[in-house]
């Protein structure tokens, strides 16, 4: 039977580093399922339709109860408008004609404020994030999985000190001169 052994620096450097990967994978898929959110999805096509007589409410000083105040996206979402009213709205450099409809290509990331016709404050906030892929996740537990292995190995050294190796000293009998 095989017993492992954790007193030389290497095999216990060695089960530190593998226990801080384990606990920093746990970590970042657990708070990555809990605070999940729509970006992780591959690039699709978003519309937002203006409805008839926004163009009124707007000048009421009113926000259509349809059309939110913001929107997030992710790097490659296409934004189409479609515009249901009688009047032209524009979206930052998108302008939709009564009846028609525009895209705009959302491929960088940032947070845009547009000036926008159809809301009452005249802008219009679209949040572009980057995707989160497999590749994005892998790097967040390298990224966290070796310096919590290093910090655990110091630790451990710490609180169950490596044994010394077994040597014998030999002393040779010889007289002081």
């Amino acid at each position: 039977m095989m017993r492992l052994s954790f007193n030389t620096p290497f095999s216990r450097f060695a089960a530190c580093f593998g226990l801080g990967l384990l606990i920093a994978w746990g970590l970042s898929e657990g708070s990555f399922w809990i605070l999940k959110d729509s970006s992780d999805h591959t690039p699709q096509r978003v519309e937002l339709v203006i409805p008839a007589g926004t163009a009124e409410r707007v000048a009421r000083g009113e926000a259509s109860p349809t059309i939110p105040k913001e929107m997030v996206f992710v790097v490659g979402d296409t934004l189409v408008v479609r515009n249901e009213d009688t009047v032209a709205h524009q979206l930052g450099p998108v302008w939709t004609p009564p009846g028609a409809t525009a895209s705009l290509l959302l491929d960088t990331v940032n947070k845009f404020a547009y000036a926008c016709t159809f809301q009452p404050t005249r802008y219009f906030d679209l949040d572009v994030r980057p995707r989160v892929t497999w590749t994005t996740r892998l790097t967040a537990i390298s990224f966290a999985g070796p310096p919590m292995a290093v910090l655990m190995f110091l630790y451990s050294l710490v609180i169950w000190p490596l044994k010394p190796a077994n040597s014998k000293l030999q002393i040779a009998d010889s007289p002081l001169p």
